[in-house]
């Protein structure tokens, strides 16, 4: 397979930020879609860095090849990501530094593959898998007011969201002081759900065990990043386990992290790690006998179906995902996530490739 041309479109969101969607056409006319919109504060890279990187397309790609040549029928689904390696391996130095635009590229050319080989992009990442469903996760914050926080996880209860992620914002021992509180209303009002709650590495290592603590009467499922991303790997066992986020986007810290005590999960953001990196660590942390969580950068439609592909394509069912349709999304062109189901579902879509089509901006 060649791919015979790329295009990128511009897409200005709120604020600073800015989306670019990719799209790769073959020569039988195919069209796969890629994503790169990095986020302001967060990501290691902007938008402009990301342009760069994806341009000159298709020129710098390497040859697409599949097992059996011509014949895509006789290609194993899975067997496409190693093709989708092997074309971007021309690329590796200009796409170092730049997650979103490598997750984009992987994404668009999984597409195409899949469209190919009329399997889904999880079906070639991962081979057909025995689920077909994944439970979202709900989001809050401790940065509104206790009212507003508790009427939100009343929303979520009454869509059938079984697992909420609460962001703890305060900052400081009283910060900290009011955020359990909130969290005890939290709990009492919804004894039943899965809490997971995530610390954004604002702990220091000596505040993180003692704080975990006083978390463990309200039995969270685990607590994401306690601690700056180069020093999760020293946190050690506490009396709450503990997750890898951003600490998973440190060379050679996630290696680390598979076999540190305490740890108990992986967050897999494919707009930080890229979509074949997060792949492998969601399998090989599945592997040690880790979790995994899927979730978006508050992107757009391309990049959430992406992610959604890849909460399909483990070894086994990830824990809930934080892949819930978010108010960021009306910034964008309207197009259907056909991964997003009703009643906080994600599941596969049916169709080969992302299951988009072409991109009308």
């Amino acid at each position: 397979m060649r791919v015979a041309a790329a295009s990128l479109d511009h897409v200005d969101l709120d604020g600073a930020r800015r989306g670019l969607v990719l799209s790769l056409a073959d020569e039988e006319g195919r069209v796969g879609l890629g994503e790169a919109t990095p986020l302001p504060g967060f990501s290691p890279e902007s938008a402009d860095d990301d342009r760069r990187a994806l341009a000159e397309l298709p020129g710098p790609l390497g040859p697409i090849e599949l097992p059996g040549g011509a014949s895509a029928a006789r290609a194993a689904p899975q067997e496409a990501a190693l093709a989708a390696e092997r074309a971007l391996a021309p690329l590796s130095s200009r796409l170092r530094g730049v997650p979103a635009a490598r997750f984009a590229l992987e994404t668009a050319l999984l597409d195409l593959l899949g469209q190919r080989l009329g399997v889904p992009v999880s079906a070639c990442l991962g081979g057909h898998r025995p689920y077909a469903e994944v439970q979202v996760n709900g989001l809050l914050t401790t940065s509104v007011a206790l009212p507003e926080m508790l009427e939100r996880a009343r929303a979520l209860a009454a869509r059938g969201v079984g697992a909420i992620k609460v962001k703890l914002r305060s900052r400081g021992e009283d910060g900290f002081a009011r955020d359990l509180e909130a969290l005890r209303a939290l709990r009492r009002e919804h004894p039943e759900v899965e809490l997971r709650l995530d610390a954004n590495a604002a702990w220091s290592l000596d505040e993180a065990p003692r704080r975990l603590g006083s978390l463990a009467p309200l039995g969270p499922r685990f607590v994401e990043q306690p601690v700056a991303p180069a020093l999760l790997h020293q946190l050690g066992a506490c009396e709450v386990p503990w997750a890898a986020d951003e600490s998973l986007a440190v060379e050679g810290m996630a290696e680390r992290l598979l076999d540190a005590e305490g740890c108990a999960a992986f967050i897999l953001k494919p707009a930080m790690l890229g979509l074949l990196r997060a792949h492998e660590l969601g399998r090989r942390a599945q592997a040690r006998g880790l979790d995994a969580v899927a979730t978006h950068l508050f992107d757009g439609p391309v990049a959430l179906a992406a992610a959604c592909e890849l909460a399909l394509s483990l070894p086994r069912p990830p824990l809930a995902c934080g892949l819930d349709a978010h108010a960021g999304l009306e910034a964008w062109p309207a197009v259907r996530v056909p991964q997003l189901r009703g009643g906080g579902v994600v599941a596969a879509s049916g169709r080969p490739g992302l299951g988009i089509g072409a991109w009308t901006a």
